[in-house]
């Protein structure tokens, strides 16, 4: 499942003026990806660190946690425990709809920039109709990759320093230097 790009024309992702707006209204990304429409992920992959850290600190709402799932097409114990998240807490934050707190929150906000990752790939490969990053990262997901000494992309997603490489090696998949 490499990631292959052409040289076609790169469709617009969303500016720096349009993310920063969109993240003091407190909507950014969360309502897109709510949406079902397979896109949004983008959003966070392109944000300026700054304004990720602060979404992050202002905690993601608790039921992202089911709708990524959703859109990855695994469980949702499945996807707390990928992800390191506590699924008794997940579970009653969801009742109670509350957010998660921000060390939850980055944990989601760092899966679904990798997400954002492969969704940018694809739509500067211009080929992106009919894609769903989500569903294609939660099948790599659990692949074994020589590039991660032979370990599961999954095994690594409850780590900052583990979503680093794993982002590392989608890029290097981009570029072709390592598949």
């Amino acid at each position: 499942m490499a990631i292959v790009t052409s040289t076609a024309k790169t469709p617009s992702l969303p500016s720096r003026t349009a993310l920063a707006g969109r993240l003091k209204k407190g909507v950014f990304a969360w309502e897109r990806l709510e949406k079902s429409s397979h896109t949004g992920y983008a959003d966070l992959y392109v944000m300026p660190p700054m304004d990720r850290a602060l979404l992050v600190k202002k905690g993601a709402p608790s039921h992202m946690v089911g709708v990524i799932s959703k859109e990855m097409d695994m469980t949702k114990d499945r996807f707390v425990r990928i992800v390191g998240l506590s699924r008794a807490t997940v579970t009653r934050k969801m009742a109670n709809k509350t957010d998660l707190s921000a060390d939850e929150s980055e944990r989601l906000v760092g899966l679904a920039k990798l997400i954002g990752q492969v969704e940018t790939i694809v739509k500067q490969s211009g080929e992106s109709a009919g894609f769903k990053p989500a569903k294609w990262f939660g099948e790599w997901i659990v692949q074994p990759a020589a590039a991660l000494g032979g370990r599961k992309p999954e095994e690594l997603l409850d780590t900052a320093d583990g979503r680093e490489a794993v982002a590392r090696l989608l890029a290097q998949m981009q570029s072709g230097a390592y598949a």
